[in-house]
């Protein structure tokens, strides 16, 4: 494989952590991904990377991560939950359960979210094409963070506490910009580490890109609208992004969910390759891949 990639391939990637990626199958085994799970975390070892976070839109992934490990030698993969509806939504005890599990990472609700059903978000179509009846669950479940004051919900505010109590990491899921800022605020009163998950998709405005750094949260920046064939962000979107926030308070990962993409790996050195062009220095691209995923999942080197 090294003979088929540039000299120095796994150059920016080296004890790089994916802190997003999906497993195989998640929507349905009918949407197959990019390649068997094992197979493909050996392939991210060859990259010189260090370890992953398993996510599922409808599934805990603790077992999946588990059985990962057991096949991989010196690559750690990191199990979570996403607060949907089939898991039960904004529950706490569903995050101390997942936690007793061995969950690390938490992430509020994605396609559950009233925001993402409002929008009609890209992964409520898919679960669609496999399920006749979810418009309907879609529209019956969902989730909003925030009451009609715009203040954090108990339930949320509940949810974070118990995240904050287990030393687990948070991630903000397809919540709505406000509600990003809402949880935002909360974690930081609190001290609780936050991801805010696809920031772009709601505000390229560089001051309110900064207010959630200047609130202590990490803002993670993802390879998969970049490659989609719907995608409306570029890699100098990205970067604009970066040059705003600066990259002590940026995660760089893959979100890739398509089978006309290549595995997480090289998505990823795609991705770190092209920011490396456009400037980004070799210290820069680590902290973005390797030292800030650590600190968000509450891990050493």
């Amino acid at each position: 494989m090294n003979d088929a990639q540039p000299e120095g391939f796994d150059r920016l990637l080296r004890g790089a952590i994916d802190v997003h990626v999906h497993g195989r199958p998640d929507i349905s085994a009918a949407l197959p991904l990019r390649g068997d799970d094992v197979a493909v975390a050996r392939l991210a070892q060859a990259y010189g990377m260090s370890g992953w976070v398993l996510k599922s839109h409808l599934w805990a992934t603790m077992d999946r991560a588990r059985a990962v490990r057991d096949h991989t030698e010196d690559f750690q993969v990191y199990g979570s939950i996403t607060l949907n509806p089939p898991v039960g939504g904004l529950e706490p005890s569903v995050v101390e359960l997942a936690a007793a599990h061995g969950a690390r990472v938490v992430f509020l609700p994605t396609w559950g979210n009233a925001a993402d059903v409002e929008r009609d978000g890209y992964i409520a179509m898919l679960l669609r094409r496999v399920s006749p009846s979810f418009a309907e669950y879609n529209d019956r479940t969902a989730i909003a963070l925030l009451d009609p004051s715009g203040a954090l919900t108990g339930r949320a505010r509940a949810v974070i506490d118990a995240c904050h109590a287990l030393g687990l990491a948070l991630a903000t899921g397809h919540a709505s910009l406000a509600e990003s800022r809402a949880v935002a605020a909360y974690c930081a009163d609190i001290g609780q580490r936050l991801l805010v998950t696809h920031p772009l998709h709601y505000t390229r405005d560089p001051a309110e890109l900064r207010d959630f750094g200047d609130m202590g949260a990490f803002l993670e920046f993802a390879n998969a609208p970049l490659v989609h064939p719907d995608g409306h962000l570029t890699i100098r979107d990205v970067h604009e992004a970066l040059t705003a926030v600066g990259p002590e308070r940026a995660i760089l990962s893959t979100d890739v969910f398509s089978r006309w993409v290549p595995p997480e790996p090289e998505c990823l050195r795609m991705f770190v390759e092209q920011l490396a062009y456009l400037g980004w220095a070799d210290e820069q691209i680590a902290m973005m891949v390797s030292a800030n995923p650590r600190e968000f999942l509450g891990v050493t080197a």
